[in-house]
């Protein structure tokens, strides 16, 4: 009987250490996903910014093309008015 209670106190023990690193590696492997989850984010947040950037850049670069070609029309414009060049057909 005491050799029973000894095999079946070494069981329990063995159990509860074994569900105690359970725990801790379901913690861990959470810990882990949520890190890597946020690092997604952060990467992902980081994207969108650098596209938005470009973007604008871009909306800019062709307004500023848009104004430079009004300007060069209304120019040419004038000059034929005043006669000093000849209107393209």
């Amino acid at each position: 009987m005491k050799k029973f209670f000894a095999v079946t106190a070494i069981a329990g023990m063995a159990v509860l250490t074994s569900c105690g690193n359970a725990e801790d590696l379901a913690k861990k492997m959470q810990d882990s996903i949520n890190k890597a989850d946020s690092v997604m984010r952060e990467q992902m947040k980081a994207d969108s910014i650098q596209m938005a950037d470009s973007i604008a850049n871009e909306a800019a670069k062709a307004a500023e093309a848009t104004k430079a070609d009004s300007i060069a029309g209304v120019a040419h414009a004038d000059s034929v008015a005043k006669g000093l060049i000849k209107e393209k057909k």
